[in-house]
């Protein structure tokens, strides 16, 4: 009867391949010790189910090479009548360990012809019963034998190291029944009497109490020898029986750590060795990927760390090799024009001296313009050596209180705010052209935080003086090119103190968003500005984990917003 996927039989089916997905994927992610204990233990059940049945079909093929020997092997008594041995069972007939010898035909055993017997077989006396009915001792202390076997020497001449020759059973049957039917004359209450015909005395019979089977007090052990080969073959297989436990667990051993190092091992080897090969080859430029959770797949991601942090540091080394070719250009090119002034105005000053016409005025207004642009390379060089210098910076975060960071930042707006304002009204006064932007003296500033952080108040991990020096170049920036007002906002996101930075001004030039953090770029030059603010700005923001984005306000103005990762140190448990 067909089940429909939503009923009880159906819904079955998705959750047992759920439980067996569950299952797959706890066995792919196990441990290296665990997964090498669950090969072994697989392997070592197929080494011993594959041990027994081997060693079982080995001992069944020594059996059969031995099969001739086992079918003929057992006791008989000799039949006169049939003149061969016949199949027999021995019967206890009494407490003293007497016995009497059965036929049996229900064992599968052929009777044994002693015209044409088996070969190599061999024949052994089978009586139990000792050759001493009675052991007494005379009155002379002498030992008294009697029993119809007491004078034994009659039938050990009949004996030898193999037993009894066949063609020696009839005769030796014949005297060992002698000997008995003379012993049972003499004792008459003996305990054969209820069991062997009185008529036919010892002879091999039929008897009333056991109806068809012929019945003997004389019974013999034969058995075949394995042949030579047979022999041989059964050593072997007995061996190699022995044999089959070790090589099997051996080699179950070996082929469970071969596919262990196969699926488990050599797979993260591989990834491993890629991953390093690439790394000596300077080529960072992938992923290490391994697909595991077990101790491979863990170093794999300790790889792949490894990798990203050196993609990182190289990239950060050919940022640094970049901007330091950027920034040597620009200082190259800025000092082409403090030299060639310098230089025009050394050769004009020469030509006058040469004509002898220059005068005092002339002389000093030289002296003058020449100490201004030295007095300009000077500060260019300062401004080259705190580059320098900030580069080798070190940053010290530690847990800051969000109010003292705000305070600090809204001192700062106000200072460089009151002091673009007033430096703003003297050049108006003096009608100079204004490197500077706005309509007023007085440009505003005011700081705002996210409604988060202003009732949470969030302990920061930062580097104050670094975000000092980082809010005192954006508000200055901002102050210069700003209508009237200054904003700022302070916040926390994913892990980063957020300082953006607006004004009302024109807002940035296409070549500003693009290169506006360059070293010596600005759009005003001025002799008391090189374009340093917002790439002295940026490098900080870099060095603190976090980065500079300038952009435009949709409602007009410049935005600039800094980030700073959130680094706290590490706490000593002691």
């Amino acid at each position: 009867m067909p089940t429909h996927p939503g009923g009880p039989s159906g819904a079955a089916y998705p959750a047992r391949s759920g439980r067996i997905a569950r299952l797959r994927e706890r066995w792919r992610n196990a441990s290296l010790k665990t997964s090498f204990m669950g090969y072994m233990l697989v392997f070592l059940v197929a080494a011993l189910v594959l041990s027994s049945v081997t060693a079982s079909v080995f001992a069944a093929l020594q059996n059969e090479v031995t099969a001739d020997a086992y079918e003929t092997s057992g006791l008989y008594l000799y039949d006169t009548g049939t003149n061969a041995l016949v199949p027999a069972r021995s019967l206890a007939i009494d407490q003293e360990g007497n016995e009497l010898f059965v036929q049996r035909a229900d064992d599968g055993r052929e009777p044994l012809p002693i015209d044409n017997p088996p070969a190599s077989l061999l024949v052994e006396s089978a009586q139990s019963y000792p050759y001493a009915y009675r052991v007494e001792t005379g009155e002379g202390g002498e030992l008294v034998l009697e029993g119809y076997l007491a004078d034994s020497s009659e039938l050990s001449s009949f004996e030898g190291e193999e037993g009894i020759a066949v063609r020696d059973v009839p005769a030796y049957d014949a005297r060992a029944r002698k000997l008995f039917d003379e012993w049972a004359a003499k004792n008459p209450d003996n305990p054969y009497r209820a069991f062997l015909d009185t008529e036919t005395g010892s002879d091999a019979s039929e008897s009333s109490q056991f109806g068809d089977l012929l019945v003997s007090p004389i019974g013999y052990y034969a058995h075949t020898v394995p042949s030579e080969d047979a022999r041989a073959l059964s050593t072997l297989f007995g061996l190699l029986t022995f044999l089959m436990f070790p090589l099997w667990f051996g080699a179950c051993i070996f082929a469970a750590a071969r596919r262990f190092y196969r699926m488990r091992l050599a797979p993260g080897f591989s990834t491993l060795d890629a991953a390093a090969a690439k790394i000596a080859d300077q080529d960072l430029d992938f992923s290490v990927a391994y697909g595991r959770s077990d101790e491979l797949g863990r170093l794999a991601a300790s790889f792949e760390a490894m990798r990203t942090s050196l993609a990182a540091s190289q990239r950060a080394l050919w940022r640094t090799a970049e901007e330091r070719k950027r920034l040597n250009a620009a200082f190259a090119h800025d000092l082409r024009t403090p030299l060639t002034i310098l230089k025009g105005k050394v050769e004009l000053l020469e030509a006058h001296l040469q004509a002898g016409d220059a005068s005092p005025e002339q002389l000093a207004s030289s002296a003058a313009s020449l100490a201004a642009q030295v007095e300009r390379l000077e500060r260019y060089v300062a401004a080259m050596s705190g580059l320098q210098k900030l580069e080798d910076r070190a940053v010290r975060p530690d847990a800051q209180p969000f109010d003292a960071v705000a305070d600090a930042v809204e001192d700062i707006g106000r200072s460089l705010c009151a002091q673009a304002g007033g430096t703003r009204a003297t050049v108006e006064a003096g009608k100079a052209p204004a490197g500077n932007r706005g309509t007023g003296p007085h440009v505003a500033f005011a700081l705002s935080i996210s409604a988060r952080c202003n009732v949470e108040r969030p302990v920061l991990g930062v580097d104050r003086s670094l975000v000092e020096e980082v809010a005192e170049n954006l508000v200055g920036n901002a102050a210069r090119f700003a209508d009237g007002r200054v904003d700022a906002r302070l916040d926390v996101r994913d892990g980063f103190l957020v300082l953006a930075v607006e004004d009302d001004g024109p807002g940035f030039s296409p070549a500003a968003l693009e290169r506006g953090c360059a070293p010596f770029f600005s759009e005003t030059p001025s002799k008391d500005h090189f374009g340093l603010g917002l790439n002295i700005a940026a490098l900080l923001c870099d060095k603190h984990g976090g980065d500079l984005a300038l952009e435009n306000r949709a409602e007009g103005g410049a935005r600039a917003t800094a980030r700073f990762a959130l680094i706290f140190p590490a706490v000593d448990s002691q």
